[in-house]
């Protein structure tokens, strides 16, 4: 519902009793909760901290000792608990007095190779143990009173990375100091404000760890249950529909009967190898990715020039091919969504039966007791590895009746399904989230 204010502004109510104003002021918000009103205050982080360098220690004294907080810590969390640091350091009672790190303490990253990474910042969150923190690392402490989950939020908002990162310096390398930090511009609201958009904001972060964590279960579930049944150790049964062509002949059928034990052939007697160049140059080309599979070079950041006489030796891959790469094998054999081409130093299987379901297939060449035997088969190039169509073709591929494959096939492909939904739910909350970083700061 929107109205009309008395300052002419216009306000949007949202169910959860934040309101959207679009009052020109720069200090107001577009997103607030509704007991809130008046601008933001503007201050300098040289007002809210005073700062630090952190300790630098030699070498021999890392991996024991007290928690000691690094880069990673601060750019691979939400925020930083003592549990959650990877390193420790042995340092002496003046070192700790000189350089801890205690519950609402800001940790700013000094450098990185990129200008829009450096000063990044995390807040340390731990009541009951303290820690230090490293050389490259700033380390911000309050001079006044503030919510310590607010300011995170704050200093991840677009405004306040731009304010950081246009103070960097350097050219190989860019850098944050102390100087520039206290130079850098914010605006804080009241502290009841700064607690009530903690909580929110927390509360939607605490959506994203759960989604986050159903992902990974599901994850460990696929694997297992790859590893039962492409292992045999659990099975699918026969349903009716199975033996649909036998009823239709008015036989009579065993209704406890099992599937027929699995065969092992080699792989060329499944798959071909295809070297089909016949196209005009007018196909998506492919790049070969663990993650994605084959998929067009477009939709990625891949770059690699070629010329219009090396598209000419490009192979055409179909929907539904498996992919090789000669020479940078690292894991598995990659499944094509895509019609298109690729570089001649692929190798492109296709199934020569009809008895074969690709899908089958496309989760069992990426098991990782097929990866190992494809690994065990790897001839030395130069600095790179080869895998041939002649060693593909010496490795026993299961060949279970089609209508076993295409259930294993089925079950596989829903929690696949159930993965992707959730991962699209992620994706989904965290655009929520960045959406309310830009319109509940000012």
């Amino acid at each position: 519902m929107a109205a009309q204010s008395t300052d002419n502004s216009v306000i949007t109510r949202t169910k959860d009793g934040a309101i959207s104003t679009k009052k020109n002021s720069k200090h107001v918000p577009k997103l607030r909760f509704k007991e809130f009103e008046g601008e933001w205050k503007e201050t300098t982080l040289g007002n809210l901290f005073t700062f630090k360098n952190g300790l630098n220690s030699d070498k021999e004294k890392y991996g024991s000792g007290i928690k000691f907080i690094n880069v990673l810590d601060i750019i691979g969390n939400e925020v930083i608990t003592y549990d959650s640091i990877i390193g420790k350091v042995e340092i002496t009672q003046k070192e700790l007095d000189k350089n801890e790190v205690i519950f609402g303490d800001v940790l700013f990253q000094r450098s990185s190779e990129t200008r829009e990474e450096v000063g990044q910042a995390n807040i340390y969150v731990d009541k009951d143990k303290s820690a230090v923190f490293g050389g490259f690392v700033i380390r911000g402490r309050k001079r006044q009173d503030y919510n310590p989950f607010y300011i995170n939020y704050l200093l991840k908002t677009s405004s306040a990375r731009k304010e950081i990162t246009t103070k960097s310096g350097g050219s190989t390398r860019y850098n944050v100091g102390q100087e520039s930090l206290s130079q850098v511009f914010v605006k804080l609201s009241s502290l009841p404000e700064q607690q009530k958009i903690a909580s929110f904001l927390s509360a939607v972060d605490q959506k994203i760890q759960q989604l986050t964590k159903k992902k990974k279960l599901l994850e460990e579930y696929k694997k297992g249950v790859m590893q039962q049944l492409f292992s045999k150790k659990i099975r699918f049964t026969p349903s009716l529909e199975d033996f649909k062509d036998v009823l239709a002949e008015g036989m009579v059928i065993d209704l406890a009967a099992n599937y027929p034990d699995w065969n092992w052939v080699g792989g060329n007697k499944l798959f071909d190898n295809i070297s089909d160049k016949n196209h005009n140059s007018d196909l998506p080309i492919l790049a070969i990715t663990q993650d994605q599979g084959a998929i067009p070079r477009d939709m990625i950041d891949y770059q690699m020039t070629v010329t219009e006489k090396s598209i000419a030796s490009y192979k055409v891959v179909q929907v539904g091919d498996f992919v090789i790469s000669l020479r940078t094998f690292q894991g598995g054999i990659e499944y094509s969504n895509y019609h298109g081409i690729c570089s001649p130093a692929y190798i492109i299987l296709r199934p020569n039966t009809d008895d074969v379901d690709r899908t089958f297939y496309k989760f069992y060449l990426k098991t990782s007791y097929y990866i190992k035997q494809l690994q065990k088969n790897l001839e030395g190039i130069r600095d790179g590895k080869m895998i041939s169509y002649k060693y593909f073709s010496e490795i026993k591929l299961p060949f279970p009746s089609l209508s076993e494959q295409q259930k294993i096939a089925n079950y596989l492909s829903a929690v696949d399904t159930k993965i992707e939904g959730v991962n699209k739910q992620i994706e989904k909350t965290q655009m929520f989230k960045k959406g309310l970083l830009q319109q509940m700061f000012v």
